[in-house]
């Protein structure tokens, strides 16, 4: 009778269980039905005041970048208008390494909902380009089907149909050459609005956040890369994606954001297993590829949950960073008065790995003298729980693992370094082609490495079209980038007297210089545009905006291009303008430092050797050194100038060669144990 005795008092145990696990979860549906009251009424007390201040005593006490709203697809305040939260710290809200202003990479061009309220349009599909990689590229040979891999790229964004910057690039033209080497690749991505050419499967999932069920649909969309050979965009259809933008609005946060990008970690790990694209779905032998803070709850949901109940086994994850600046942080409680959250309210069993999200807030950012400023970090998360973690340069995998490049987590990304790999991004060969470009059209003039001489045309009609005088012997020299300290700016603005004044040396090799800079940002900066241009006519153009057409006119017309970011993960003019036979002064940091080979005079050739020039501190004095060397070979050494030029043309930066390198990652991810194996439930 023993062990009748101790069943009965067992069973008693769980039925008290029970009844306090009921109680609690009433408790916190009521706490959680006064804070939402509570944030509703101070939005709207913050849309009736002018000043609409957020730390005064009894309204909403946000924390740290961003705050959120706990239940999610709902909306608060006027209008059914969602809730916003203002970011706080020096770092803003989007995932773009991109060169340019946010808000000059939305709306119809880059194929999402701008920030302002516009009519709905359907965003054209992607149509395949049919004509061959001017490198001449030759057919691979078939894979064989055990060397065949099934990848998931997981992103918030995926170009064109959804872009805030480069994101989106790699999304789309990584998967796109994935799939041409023979792998076969689907993409994941939110559904901000309706996409020409996708179609529902039917299929929709239902998955409980915050005691709600919240129902996903999956519309797919194929894309043709020829050869039989494609990708399947998959995009998760919800209310509290369809929204004016895709983060925010006007420089706001959503303040649901935390449950939006759960939600989508949740949807997208399912999908493999449950959208039949092609008639079959992918399966369980898979490898996730996940971007960036928004994919942050992927690698938890798989260990958490997936591979506790005995599915994924052999499926791995990768964890691509692209900017260590934007690290996905949510103060835990979101706001003053409200209960802390755990991964149980977003639908996992336990609360199993919260401190490897877990983060406390420095002093500076808190609230109030009480608030402990503790926080989850999706991007913390995200490398900690992944199989291996990805970064977009080789050199940039090396500056996140120090106190200067790593904003802080350089701990985390150290633990890491035995499955830390860097992986310098493509570009489009088809789009950046200076012989069948799109926008060089007549007087422009295509060209190529075997015969440059359409370069020269190109330079004079930009010369023309820009109001500068039209000389082929002045070197001209360009800029492109957001007007941001991060993109250095500040430091051509302290050497333009000397760029364009008499060169105190006597060789000439300063002063009779033309200059053309392109950006959109800071007020001061545009400022400096605008008097550059207007105190030096016909040697100086400052345009302020940005025009695509016009980038490409720059990069084919300059000789030189400028870039002395202080910092840049991958960074992409360069990498296009060396595709022109535009030679790149850059500062030695990130994807800058992988993609310029040092010029050296004396090396191999008697024409020397090197794609251009690369200094080592970002300052005045260092980008004097890069543009001094390269005016002065410019003007006095013209045949190894053109020789220069030709090996920039040369260079391969297509999405295949990064492609192949990603495949060698995702094998050794395969080959490797999980790096989270937690023990399965026993039910």
């Amino acid at each position: 009778g023993d062990w009748r005795e101790r069943g009965a008092e067992s069973r008693f145990l769980w039925q008290e269980l029970d009844i306090e696990r009921t109680r609690r979860t009433r408790r916190k549906a009521e706490m959680l039905s006064r804070a939402l009251l509570a944030a509703i009424a101070c939005h709207l007390a913050c849309s009736a005041s002018a000043a609409g201040s957020l730390g005064t005593p009894g309204r909403l006490q946000m924390r740290g970048r961003s705050a959120m709203r706990l239940r999610g697809g709902s909306t608060s305040g006027m209008g059914g208008a969602p809730l916003l939260v203002k970011p706080v710290g020096g770092i803003q809200r989007t995932n773009s390494y991109s060169s340019l202003d946010e808000s000059l990479l939305t709306g119809e061009k880059a194929g999402k909902i701008a920030d302002v309220a516009v009519p709905e349009e359907l965003v054209p599909p992607v149509e395949p380009p049919a004509k061959p990689s001017a490198l001449g590229e030759t057919k691979r040979p078939e894979l064989a089907e055990a060397d065949k891999l099934s990848i998931v790229i997981i992103s918030s964004e995926v170009s064109p149909y959804s872009k805030s910057g480069g994101l989106a690039d790699v999304a789309d033209k990584l998967g796109s050459a994935l799939a041409k080497l023979g792998h076969r690749v689907m993409s994941v991505a939110p559904m901000y609005k309706t996409y020409a050419g996708t179609e529902s499967t039917g299929v929709k999932r239902t998955f409980g956040l915050f005691d709600t069920g919240h129902t996903v649909e999956y519309c797919h969309l194929y894309e043709d890369v020829g050869e039989n050979k494609g990708v399947d965009h998959i995009f998760v259809k919800h209310p509290c994606y369809d929204r004016a933008g895709m983060y925010g609005e006007g420089g706001m946060d959503y303040g649901d954001n935390l449950f939006r990008f759960a939600l989508f970690a949740w949807a997208a790990l399912e999908a493999p297993l449950v959208v039949p694209c092609g008639g079959v779905p992918f399966g369980e032998d898979v490898v996730f590829l996940a971007n960036d803070w928004q994919s942050g709850f992927v690698p938890l949901i798989l260990s958490s949950h997936y591979r506790r109940y005995k599915v994924f086994p052999k499926a791995r994850c990768v964890f691509d960073i692209h900017n260590m600046g934007y690290q996905g942080p949510f103060p835990n409680p979101p706001f003053s008065g409200s209960e802390p959250f755990s991964f149980c309210d977003f639908g996992l069993r336990d609360n199993a790995y919260y401190d490897r999200f877990f983060w406390v807030y420095p002093e500076s950012d808190r609230a109030h003298a009480l608030d402990k400023g503790e926080a989850v970090k999706l991007l913390k998360g995200g490398i900690e729980m992944s199989d291996r973690v990805v970064t977009v340069a080789p050199s940039y995998k090396d500056e996140i693992m120090t106190v200067e490049g790593a904003w802080g987590m350089e701990d985390c990304v150290r633990q890491r370094f035995a499955h830390l790999d860097g992986i310098l991004n493509g570009i489009d060969l088809d789009e950046w082609n200076p012989m069948d470009d799109e926008f060089l059209k007549a007087p422009y003039k295509p060209y190529n490495a075997q015969d440059i001489s359409g370069k020269d045309e190109c330079k004079r009609a930009l010369q023309k079209q820009l109001g500068l005088q039209e000389r082929k012997d002045v070197p001209l020299v360009c800029f492109i980038g957001r007007l941001a300290p991060q993109k250095g700016v500040d430091l051509i603005e302290e050497i333009f007297p000397w760029l364009m004044g008499h060169d105190p040396t006597g060789k000439g090799i300063t002063g009779d210089v033309q200059l053309v800079m392109m950006g959109s940002g800071e007020e001061r900066y545009s400022n400096f545009l605008r008097r550059a241009e207007l105190e030096n006519k016909g040697k100086v153009c400052g345009y302020v905006g940005f025009k695509r057409e016009l980038e490409h006119q720059i990069i084919a017309g300059a000789d030189i291009l400028l870039m002395p970011s202080r910092y840049e993960p991958c960074g992409l003019p360069q990498l296009y303008a060396q595709r022109y036979g535009t030679v790149p002064v850059v500062h030695a940091t990130g994807g800058l430092k992988d993609s310029v080979v040092q010029y050296n005079p004396f090396q191999d050739t008697d024409t020397g050797y090197g794609t251009g020039w690369k200094f080592d501190c970002a300052d005045a004095e260092g980008l004097k050194f890069g543009l001094w060397n390269s005016l002065n070979t410019y003007k006095n050494y013209k045949e190894s100038w053109k020789k220069l030029v030709q090996r920039c043309m040369l260079q391969d930066f297509s999405w295949e060669k990064s492609a192949l390198k990603y495949v060698e990652v995702f094998k050794k991810a395969k080959t490797e144990p999980p790096y989270v194996n937690p023990w399965p439930f026993e039910t």
